[in-house]
C-alpha cells in the first residue's frame, strides 16, 4: 500500500511517500503554500493520483501530555478538508518526538 505522509506547516507542507509495500518512506517534496487552501489541496490530490497513493497520513502535533493545542486543532481541521478532495482514506498520527526518533 502506497502511503503519503503530510506535515502541515503554516508556510510549507512537507510530503513523504512510502514504497509500494508501505515499509519505507522517503521525502517526496515540499509545497510552498500559495495562500489559497483549495489550490494547495488540489496539488495534494494530484500527487495522490499520480503516485497511486492509497492512504494519506497527516501528522498531528499533540502537546507532550497528549492534549490537542491550537496547532493540532488546525492540523485536524485542515486534514478534514484535504480528506474531501484526495479520494482515499486519511488518518491522523501522533507526531510527538518523531524528530528525536528519526535522529
Amino acid at each position: 500500500m502506497r502511503v503519503l505522509g503530510v506535515d502541515l506547516g503554516a508556510v510549507r507542507i512537507g510530503l513523504a511517500l512510502s514504497d509500494r509495500s508501505g515499509t519505507l518512506a522517503s521525502p517526496h517534496s515540499v509545497l510552498v503554500r500559495t495562500g489559497r487552501r483549495g489550490e494547495d489541496h488540489a496539488v495534494l490530490a494530484r500527487i495522490v493520483r499520480e503516485e497511486e497513493v492509497e492512504l494519506v497520513v497527516v501528522g498531528l502535533p499533540l502537546n507532550m501530555d497528549g492534549s490537542e493545542g491550537p496547532a493540532a486543532r488546525a492540523a485536524r481541521d485542515e486534514g478534514r478538508l484535504i480528506a474531501t478532495v484526495v479520494g482515499v482514506p486519511l488518518v491522523f498520527t501522533d507526531e510527538r518526538r518523531t524528530t528525536v526518533a528519526a535522529e
